[in-house]
């Protein structure tokens, strides 16, 4: 399997039960480093899995340009691509790029030509607790898959299926991921400018249009899992980066979680995040102010 670096968690969680091996692509601002594909998938990996939207965990989103040539590779090579899209809808800057699902499904005669396995999910706009999905793809995967998905657990919940379906014939979820995306771009804001006043100048994070996330890259040195031993004591939490790196590595790097707390605990959090970095490294913050 060849995964961006660092990936969805999950994803991995899920797949190391079967023992997969993993090939990993590195990442920018603007995600996956689609230039350094090549010579990877000469080895003929079984998939690429891809997040092109606010990815999870760094935020970021794959520009046009990337999301055309890794299509033209997948092609190429005959790799497949599984398209992970469950932050596309909460954009809240920026103009939406296609997805890699529309762009192939613009070239392909058939279903059954799409390089693409595209998976989407009321959970990020709805509600997490439904666990309503969908996917699009050869009509031959989606069968095998629908046998699979029966051995484990027959079916989603026909409730849960019938108020997915209500919230959008009656037109509640559109309206309300417009009311969520203006809650979580004021959010995104409070963090950012927090990350700004509290952290060291050496700290880097992304900017990300949408989505749920944001990752920190902290000064070399300071392992993430160490300090959030300390963080939890301060009573605040993050996702440590080493998590989620398919090989290792990412011992300075974090995710921050910007949709669930109100932006003056979002920057009382990040204040008090802020306080246990100085003793690691004697820093002066983004905006210029002392840590000393």
């Amino acid at each position: 399997m060849l995964v961006e670096n660092p990936t969805y968690l999950g994803a991995l969680q899920a797949w190391n039960a079967y023992g997969v091996q993993y090939q990993t692509v590195s990442t920018d601002e603007q995600g996956m480093k689609v230039e350094e594909l090549e010579p990877l998938l000469s080895t003929h990996p079984r998939w690429i899995y891809a997040l092109p939207n606010f990815q999870n965990p760094s935020g970021t989103t794959l520009p046009l340009s990337r999301r055309q040539r890794l299509l033209e590779l997948a092609r190429q090579y005959q790799v497949p691509i599984i398209e992970d899209d469950p932050y596309g809808q909460l954009r809240f800057s920026g103009e939406a790029v296609p997805s890699l699902l529309h762009l192939a499904s613009s070239e392909a005669a058939t279903s059954q030509e799409l390089p693409v396995i595209y998976l989407g999910t009321f959970s990020k706009v709805l509600a997490p607790g439904l666990r309503v999905g969908w996917m699009i793809g050869p009509q031959q995967v989606i069968n095998k898959l629908a046998q699979a998905k029966q051995g484990v657990d027959l079916n989603t919940a026909t409730l849960n299926q019938m108020i997915a379906y209500e919230t959008l014939r009656s037109g509640f979820l559109q309206q309300h991921t417009r009311y969520i995306c203006e809650q979580y771009r004021t959010r995104l804001d409070a963090m950012l400018a927090a990350l700004t006043r509290f952290f060291p100048a050496s700290t880097h994070w992304t900017q990300p249009d949408g989505g749920l996330f944001l990752w920190v890259t902290l000064p070399e040195g300071i392992d993430a899992r160490e300090l959030l031993q300390r963080a939890i004591a301060e009573k605040v939490a993050f996702v440590p980066g080493t998590a989620f790196h398919a090989n290792g590595g990412g011992e300075n790097t974090l995710r921050l979680n910007f949709s669930n707390a109100s932006p003056a605990r979002i920057q009382e959090g990040i204040a008090r995040l802020g306080t246990l970095l100085p003793s690691e490294a004697g820093l002066t913050t983004a905006s210029g102010h002392s840590l000393a």
